[in-house]
């Protein structure tokens, strides 16, 4: 959908700045993004699904940092991690829904 078209996605130090279409400006944390990581393999053992799913010390999220961000057509970006994670295919209309509002609105 065009409104969630992002105009603008900056890297801070630990979050995603992202400038929408619609004038509005949102943010997001690395370990939110990561936590929500919609790749099949994250999906399939996110702690909710998945009894024995180990999760990431706090420790780890200290570390991650975001490497890149690719454009995936006309709708989503991937993701490249520092522990070189890059299968999550991010929908811009996934990232709104992640996003807090920082803009007032």
């Amino acid at each position: 959908m065009q409104k969630f078209r992002p105009t603008r996605i900056e890297r801070g130090d630990n979050r995603l700045t992202i400038q929408w279409k619609d004038s509005s400006e949102s943010e997001v944390s690395y370990r939110l993004l990561r936590e929500k990581c919609p790749c099949a393999h994250c999906d399939a053992t996110r702690s909710d699904k998945d009894p024995f799913h180990i999760l990431p010390t706090a420790d780890f999220f200290e570390k991650l940092s975001l490497v890149d961000i690719q454009r995936v057509g006309r709708y989503a970006v991937r993701l490249v991690w520092s522990d070189g994670h890059r299968t999550g295919i991010y929908t811009f209309e996934f990232l709104r829904e992640l996003s807090e509002d920082v803009s007032g609105a």
